[in-house]
């Protein structure tokens, strides 16, 4: 069984280190997910893997693929591969890894309304 209040205290240390506050994480059986607008993470505790890893996977979307439509883009997974050294000391997992192979750059735009 999955200890909640170890991944809760996980989540609550990366955050703390990288600053983000105000953010919260919910646990349940649908898909994970980072919420921007609602400073929310939803994790699936069914993850095939260390869920630790899903937890900084999206912990990593915070940061990266801003001005972007493919959140998972070469920055996005420089990111993550960097958190998961960084607070696991190991790297990527089979599924993050399989998960990488259908990364795209992305399309990249900035446009500003402007009335004349």
């Amino acid at each position: 069984m999955t200890d909640v209040k170890k991944l809760k205290n996980f989540f609550n240390s990366v955050m703390m280190y990288l600053r983000h506050y105000d953010w919260d994480i919910e646990f349940g059986d649908k898909d994970s997910y980072c919420w921007k607008k609602d400073k929310k993470i939803t994790i699936n505790l069914n993850y095939k893997g260390d869920i630790r890893q899903i937890i900084l996977h999206e912990i990593a979307h915070i940061d990266t693929a801003k001005y972007c439509n493919q959140k998972h883009n070469p920055d996005f997974w420089k990111n993550t591969e960097y958190l998961t050294r960084k607070f696991l000391k190991t790297k990527l997992d089979i599924n993050q890894i399989k998960h990488k192979k259908y990364m795209s750059n992305g399309f990249y735009r900035l446009c500003y309304k402007t009335e004349i």
